[in-house]
């Protein structure tokens, strides 16, 4: 079957792509290898926090802010259409401070948000004692990001893959992409397994992935994977109300007492696997952001790989070989910049003129002189 656009990747990444793409009238196919969500997307925390990501980096920043309101009205948006609750939840983040050196940098990173326009107050150690009694009592003091939230990965994928086969995307799993189809100078599809699955255009959604798959321009270190270790444990009643950051590491508190530890940045290539010093790691800081948690239990623990870039930015849009798209290489926020990305993405297809954010995130820059 001829398709519009093949979509390489059932992630959440893919899965934004494609329900977009489809919503506006593109007949899509997404390919996984595995499972849809079984890598990254699944073990992901899950937080919506562009404040305290990318407070440092103006453009960043605007992009997340962004790409986090329309997580709400995506959020809205499936709850009308498929009465699924995807865990969309306006908590707001909490960055504490442990020493006089990092009170100072919250001031300057509050600082920092209000000249771009973003609301945060500065708590004292009395205030945050007050408010989030589980923080650590050493404790100087705390800025804290209203606006931030977060959402429940798996529940979202569902709802998002639910959404696209309701507009007509055909899914395909167990489907390994061995290279990408070029005729003429442009993309014509994919081959996989023993067959070419022709289409007129391509989206490489997969993740850490992406630069393995033959025939596209970048080397194998314009997007390299980082492994990310995780906790997760159980509260009654739940831990804290926000997001907490500190310590160099992050709490995530479900409403139903679900605590996520996380994460360790490590460049081990594709190692998978549950070490003990990224769990030391991952223990120490979170017991160290809440004191409490030494007498907790551990219900689960996981890695996955985070697609991380030389530049820190994503590859969206439409490379040098026509008709191949990326979307791929958003690092530690996969989950936050998806829907801007579907969007980038369509905007892309339709021949529109190339935004600031698309111009910034093309793939081109990275692309080899004689691709």
């Amino acid at each position: 079957m001829h398709s519009d656009v093949i979509v390489v990747g059932g992630g959440l990444m893919g899965c934004s792509v494609a329900y977009r793409l489809a919503k506006d009238g593109a007949r899509v196919t997404v390919l996984e290898r595995s499972i849809p969500g079984a890598e990254a997307s699944s073990a992901a925390a899950g937080i919506l926090g562009p404040t305290v990501e990318s407070f440092d980096d103006a453009f960043a920043l605007q992009l997340g802010r962004r790409s986090r309101e329309l997580h709400a009205e995506l959020a809205e948006e499936l709850e009308e259409y498929f009465a699924i609750d995807v865990g969309f939840r306006r908590c707001g983040v909490l960055k504490i401070a442990l020493d006089e050196q990092e009170l100072e940098a919250l001031e300057r990173q509050a600082e920092s948000l209000r000249v771009q326009g973003v609301r945060c107050d500065r708590w004292s150690a009395e205030e945050l004692a007050r408010r989030e009694p589980n923080c650590n009592p050493e404790a100087l003091g705390a800025l804290t990001m209203a606006e931030d939230a977060q959402v429940e990965p798996k529940k979202l994928l569902s709802a998002i893959a639910l959404g696209a086969e309701h507009e007509g995307v055909t899914f395909r799993t167990g489907a390994t992409v061995r290279s990408i189809h070029v005729e003429g100078g442009r993309a014509r599809g994919v081959k996989s397994g023993s067959e070419t699955l022709p289409a007129d255009a391509v989206v490489v959604a997969a993740g850490s992935w992406s630069t393995l798959i033959p025939g596209l321009p970048f080397d194998s270190e314009t997007i390299y994977p980082v492994r990310g270790q995780m906790i997760t444990t159980q509260t009654r009643p739940p831990l804290f109300r926000r997001i907490v950051f500190g310590a160099g590491g992050y709490i995530v508190t479900r409403p139903d007492g679900r605590v996520l530890c996380g994460s360790t940045m490590e460049r081990v290539g594709f190692q998978r696997g549950i070490t003990f010093g990224g769990m030391a790691d991952v223990i120490g800081k979170a017991t160290r952001i809440a004191p409490a948690l030494r007498e907790a239990a551990i219900d689960s623990h996981w890695s996955s790989f985070r697609p991380g870039t030389p530049d820190g930015l994503p590859l969206v849009g439409e490379s040098r070989i026509e008709g191949l798209f990326m979307a791929s290489g958003h690092y530690r926020n996969g989950i936050l910049l998806a829907p801007l990305t579907a969007e980038l993405i369509a905007a892309a297809m339709s021949g529109a003129p190339d935004s600031r954010e698309a111009l910034a995130l093309s793939p081109k820059r990275f692309e080899e002189p004689n691709a």
